[in-house]
């Protein structure tokens, strides 16, 4: 947009803790079929990356403007600080986790040219839930009966009972600047904003079209999943909202309006306990009485409905009454308390020194957890640690390591006893998280493909997925691990719960900077390869309703391999002195069939750390492991000729073969020349894997399990710092300098 250049829209995003929803807020407007528009992203300050993001934006786009704050402000004044900022001739306000639907702006634009230019223009929304829901506007039909032409709000009332948001408006720049408009500080900002908007506005228009959704966090991410005393910020804003209504005459018939709706407002905030703990419900309730005492109109009697006998409570002091019926509209909601009892007397005490791990479902000693059980070892000996495994895979477990079989008396007692839970999956849903005990997530990859609530929108790789199920049983996690800021935003919005990010690395890649050449050829050695061969390792991922599916107990097995190249031509492509690794998914139990002396099926040795290591290129394809493999700074190419068939199956959230790790090959016979040429070292396969590098191997530095043994185990705060990537030292491979 060229300098001085007036856009039809200004629309303000403010920024704070907002980084797992920003990415598709912004996309839902840049994506919009009108364009004359201008997006100002305020950063509050966020140190969640935020601005990081607006600023990836606003290069990447002229019509992005990025704002960075020095304080966080808050939510009122970040606006207004944007607002300041605007050029455009409607300013829009829109949170940084909701979204614009299709269509939208042109939607407005024509309407407001259609009511020649009103001071403001409504439009309607939905509500999204975490799982997939959409609940529309309780008193959406408004905008068909009573939404024609141009009014004011006294000739239509009705739209003073919405929700006093201002994301469901669009306002007349010169309209808000006339009047001197602004936001206020603290929470329930809006309220202030959009009465003396409303009220003073003398053409509204409404537009009949849902534009916004409007984003229900599961836990966490806005107001209504804070507690604390900032919730009496309520009181000073309906103040506020008095004030101005009794500084003008002409609005003396508002006064009860108001009065009612903030009382209504007060109750509701009053009635939830994730905003008021019931321990300061007795103190807001006298806050609330003195509130109403301020601005009760004369001669105000409250009408005989339930809701207008909880005003009169308010008005009275009675909290005595409200507390009763509170307390009795709750046991009746209590279910099988002698039940509950019995579990508890039932239970042992909790081993401050106990810590129960595990991998893959119970079938592995490896990944995360076995680097984090080792560096345990070292740096917090008095923790003992016991892995849980499955009966089929005791065998998995070496020597000296100590192990409960799953299902077993012993495993019931480790689960009751043990204080920290890790591992790289779920634990099963029979498990019951006990007050005290600490659940470490770490995952087990970069996540490429749909994750979470996300794989809601692909059921054959969701097949039987039971979203209320996932959900419990990542409320037990305390803790979940992430190697960039990428998966941080993924893992905060599929999983929505609460839980601190751990941005750490992975433990499990920590072998990948620390291991020395001599090392790395000893593990070579194991395989039967010396420095003269050029070792491929072929990790592919299976294939979802082909190779397996995904179950809320895990992926089960479909008998398929994975495996989309002839393994004898990979081998004879590589040269004579090449030769190949082959490791197929770890849920699969069918392994490939091995024809070439040349190829070795590595896809039951117990550390996938090992073949890395021991590999010179990695051919893959949506596999995480290339996003691991990158930590070594060595060649990779990606075999991609499924790539539309495996997005319908799975889905992704990015394509990989726009932002590569290395040269992307779209069927096998270009894979072979690329590897028969040489063409996977050269420089354009470099350059792909540098950006890549930047990105994904951001926090993997080799002091990751250090990180994670200090936070969780010891309860240090003050952890290693991470080593920038151009100060890391990856293992080296004895092929590259033989």
């Amino acid at each position: 947009m060229a300098l001085g250049t007036v856009p039809k829209f200004s629309i303000v995003v403010p920024c704070h803790a907002s980084r797992a929803w920003l990415r598709p807020c912004l996309d839902s407007v840049l994506g919009q079929s009108f364009t004359d528009f201008e997006i100002i992203g305020v950063d509050d300050a966020d140190r969640d990356g935020s601005g990081r993001i607006l600023a990836e934006y606003a290069a990447a786009d002229p019509r992005v403007r990025a704002l960075h704050l020095d304080e966080n402000v808050g939510l009122g004044l970040a606006r207004n600080a944007g607002l300041k900022e605007c050029r455009g001739e409607y300013v829009l306000f829109l949170d940084a986790d909701d979204l614009y639907l299709p269509g939208s702006l042109e939607a407005i634009a024509g309407r407001i040219d259609d009511t020649n230019r009103p001071d403001i223009m409504l439009f309607d929304y939905e509500r999204i839930f975490w799982d997939g829901r959409v609940v529309g506007n309780r008193r959406h039909d408004a905008f068909a009966r009573e939404g024609a032409g141009v009014f004011t709000a006294a000739e239509r009332p009705i739209f003073l009972t919405f929700l006093e948001v201002v994301w469901n408006k669009a306002c007349r720049r010169d309209f808000l600047s006339r009047h001197g408009f602004a936001f206020t500080d603290g929470f329930y900002e809006d309220a202030p904003w959009t009465y003396s908007t409303m009220l003073t506005a003398e053409r509204i228009a409404t537009l009949d079209r849902v534009v916004v959704h409007y984003r229900q966090h599961r836990t966490g991410g806005n107001i209504h999943a804070t507690g604390g005393r900032r919730q009496w910020d309520i009181f000073r804003q309906y103040d506020r909202v008095h004030a101005f209504i009794q500084s003008d005459p002409e609005l003396a018939g508002w006064r009860r309006f108001a009065f009612d709706r903030s009382l209504d407002h007060v109750l509701a905030v009053l009635a939830k306990p994730e905003r008021i703990d019931p321990d300061d419900r007795a103190d807001f309730f006298h806050a609330a009485h003195a509130f109403a005492k301020r601005w009760k109109p004369d001669g105000y009697t409250s009408d005989r409905t339930g809701r207008g006998f909880k005003r009169w409570l308010l008005i009275h002091d009675d909290y005595a009454t409200y507390s009763t019926l509170k307390l009795s509209a709750k046991v009746l909601q209590v279910s099988s308390p002698r039940k509950t009892v019995g579990k508890l007397l039932h239970r042992a005490k909790l081993d401050p020194n106990l810590a129960a791990y595990t991998a893959y479902w119970f079938k592995q000693y490896a990944c995360n957890p076995r680097a984090i059980y080792e560096k345990a070892a070292e740096l917090a000996p008095h923790l003992r640690g016991v892995w849980v495994v499955d009966s089929d895979h005791v065998g998995a477990v070496p020597e000296g390591v100590e192990y409960v079989v799953a299902g077993s008396p012993a495993y019931g007692k480790l689960l009751d006893r043990a204080t920290y839970f890790i591992s790289n999956m779920n634990w099963p849903k029979e498990l019951e998280k006990r007050d005290g005990q600490i659940h470490l997530q770490t995952q087990h990859g970069t996540p490429l493909k749909t994750m979470g609530t996300d794989l809601r929108h692909f059921p054959q790789a969701a097949k039987d997925l039971d979203l209320d199920e996932l959900m419990r049983q990542v409320d037990r996690w305390d803790f979940n691990l992430s190697s960039n800021r990428y998966s941080s935003e993924i893992w905060e919005r599929t999983y929505p719960a609460y839980f601190e990010e751990l941005e750490y690395g992975y433990p499990r890649n920590d072998r990948l900077l620390t291991t020395s050449v001599d090392e790395v050829r000893a593990i070579r050695a194991s395989f039967g390869f010396d420095d003269s061969h050029l070792v491929v390792l072929y990790a592919p991922t299976f294939r979802d309703g082909i190779d397996s599916i995904r179950t809320p107990t895990g992926v089960v097995d479909l008998g398929g391999t994975g495996v989309h190249l002839d393994l004898d031509r990979l081998a004879g492509a590589v040269g004579e002195h090449g030769r190949v690794l082959v490791r197929t998914h770890y849920s699969l139990s069918t392994t490939p069939e091995v024809h070439s002396g040349k190829v070795v099926d590595a896809s039951r040795h117990p550390r996938v750390e090992d073949l890395m290591l021991a590999a010179d290129v990695l051919v893959s394809d949506y596999s995480s492991i290339t996003f691991d493999y990158a930590n070594l700074d060595r060649p990779v190419v990606l075999l991609a000729e499924d790539q539309r068939f495996y997005d319908r199956r799975r889905g992704t959230y990015f394509d990989i073969t726009e932002f590569p790790p290395g040269l992307v090959a779209r069927s096998p016979e270009e894979l072979l020349t690329i590897l028969q040429t040489g063409a996977f070292a050269a420089a354009e396969a470099s350059k792909h894997r540098q950006l890549f590098r930047e990105k994904f191997c951001e926090y993997d530095d080799g002091r990751a399990a250090e990180r994670v043994v200090r936070r969780v185990f010891l309860g240090e705060t003050d952890v290693p710092a991470i080593v920038p990537l151009n100060d890391r030292s990856p293992a080296a491979s004895p092929h590259v300098h033989a």
